[in-house]
């Protein structure tokens, strides 16, 4: 069969884009993809039928067809499901690669497509059911997934890299899902059949939903090993996981929407042109109760913000809590509501947060975020839990771990206060304190700043410290009296006290 033979069949409704000259081309098979770079299942000479789910902007267009021209397919159909039409970069990018380019309308399902090429080579039947027209046409996952695990005669799944299962078909432990995502995270090439300890094979099939934060994604698990899966089998599964990016891709699109407002809100709670009882309001129209207690959750995943927000996002929905994500200066913010659960629930939220770094940490070596979490509270002081949120990240980001976590219960520390602070103010800070005792002890050979760190130790004891250097009470109130001297400042005072603390603690 030639392009042109597709071209002419009215069935098809196919509408060739560009590469008339072309249309003597063979079609050799057929592969559904919505991988931004299928290379490396494509033999040549394969009719390639995609949704366009990897399309963002006119750069993924170039690197779709490069791939597809690289790997000597005969052409490219696409769907119409996602975008309305064929965008006119992807028409550009083909007629520079030499890749012809159709455009099936969503009333013609790729099935019937798949099976008018089939017939025509001599291929097995196609599947009997176009999950990506039922997707068209207001089907959910569960209902996907129900198709797609009939056809295939064995349950699957759609798991999250964060560690949660999406929806299935089927029970799938949880501390399968767990090592599953581990594999998934660690995996250079998908799918990929893996086996877990006393398990049977599993595949794990990747879905292209234009997701950039690689621990945000979605993945396919199916029981098996791809390696003896026939054809048939294999386009099957090609289809779910066009489907399921579809419905990915859409559920992104409502959480974008319903962030919206609260982006907004959020700005002008912080800047002082809203107050807390309207931001409480942009999020009840978001779908998050403010009757309970909430607590806001600032995270940055190291790379850009719309990764950072997509990781938010995700880790959101499986906890299982009314949320809300929104964009921030650095990273995302979520804020998190008790709903009708109990207060228990949302106050367990850091230590659930805390498990999933650890797991991506362990899965991911060359993952990176770091994470603030407020205390919880009324819609009232929603301002101070943002604000605490995001000063808990900073900390959270200097502490020197690739996956860190700090929350509002870990301020309790002068430590964590002072490694916020940035190094050339806790050394002016240090100078403006220290600096003449310490030019002082330089010149006179003296002890002044240790006797001032001993005493301030001894939380003001004259005896204690006396008794600590050695030396005659008398002799310690002479070093003091000369301390409040050089600096200007009275030891008698308990600020002056904590000043001086902090300052000799800026030195270790």
């Amino acid at each position: 069969m030639l392009l042109g033979d597709l071209l002419d069949d009215s069935r098809t409704g196919l509408t060739l884009l560009t590469g008339r000259e072309q249309l003597d081309r063979p079609v050799r098979g057929v592969y559904i993809t919505d991988l931004i770079d299928p290379r490396r299942y494509l033999q040549g000479g394969e009719l390639v039928l995609s949704g366009l789910v990897w399309h963002r902007n006119p750069s993924d267009s170039e690197e779709f067809a490069a791939a597809l021209a690289e790997a000597g397919v005969a052409g490219l159909v696409a769907g119409t499901a996602r975008l309305g039409k064929a965008p006119d970069d992807l028409v550009e990018a083909c007629a520079r690669h030499g890749v012809p380019l159709f455009e099936i309308p969503v009333t013609v399902s790729f099935n019937t497509l798949l099976e008018h090429v089939r017939g025509a080579t001599g291929g097995q039947p196609a599947f009997r059911r176009d999950l990506v027209a039922d997707v068209a046409e207001g089907a959910d996952l569960d209902r996907v997934l129900a198709s797609a695990s009939a056809e295939l005669g064995t349950d699957c799944w759609v798991c999250s890299a964060v560690g949660s299962v999406v929806a299935g078909r089927g029970e799938l432990p949880v501390g399968d899902s767990r090592s599953l995502v581990r594999e998934f995270l660690r995996a250079e090439r998908l799918p990929r059949t893996v086996r877990l300890p006393g398990e049977e094979d599993r595949v794990l099939w990747p879905v292209s939903a234009g997701v950039e934060s690689r621990p945000a994604r979605w993945f396919l698990v199916l029981p098996g090993n791809r390696e003896q899966w026939g054809s048939h089998h294999d386009s099957v599964v090609n289809e779910l996981a066009t489907a399921v990016a579809l419905l990915r891709t859409r559920l992104d699109e409502s959480r974008e929407a319903a962030s919206r407002p609260v982006d907004t809100a959020l700005r002008g709670l912080l800047d002082g042109s809203l107050d807390s009882r309207e931001v409480a309001h942009r999020l009840r129209e978001s779908g998050v109760p403010t009757e309970g207690a909430l607590c806001v959750v600032a995270l940055d995943g190291g790379g850009s913000p719309g990764a950072s927000v997509e990781l938010m996002r995700e880790i959101a929905a499986a906890t299982g809590l009314p949320s809300v994500t929104a964009s921030a200066e650095t990273g995302a913010l979520a804020v998190f509501a008790a709903g009708q659960r109990a207060r228990t629930e949302l106050s367990g939220l850091p230590g659930w947060l805390r498990r999933t770094l650890s797991d991506l940490e362990y899965a991911a070596e060359w993952f990176t975020v770091s994470v603030g979490v407020s205390d919880t509270g009324d819609p009232s002081g929603l301002r101070g839990m943002v604000e605490e949120a995001r000063y808990t990240r900073l900390l959270a980001e200097r502490g020197g771990q690739r996956c860190g976590m700090v929350t509002a219960g870990d301020l309790v520390s002068h430590q964590v206060l002072l490694s916020a602070v940035p190094d050339g103010l806790r050394r002016s800070y240090r100078q403006r304190l220290l600096g003449g005792l310490l030019a002082y002890d330089r010149s006179h050979h003296s002890e002044l700043v240790h006797t001032l760190r001993t005493f301030l130790e001894c939380s003001g004891s004259w005896s204690r410290c006396a008794q600590m250097l050695h030396i005659h009470v008398n002799t310690l109130r002479y070093r003091i009296k000369r301390v409040e001297e050089i600096s200007g400042r009275d030891l008698g005072e308990f600020s002056t006290r904590v000043d001086f603390y902090l300052a000799l603690r800026t030195e270790e």
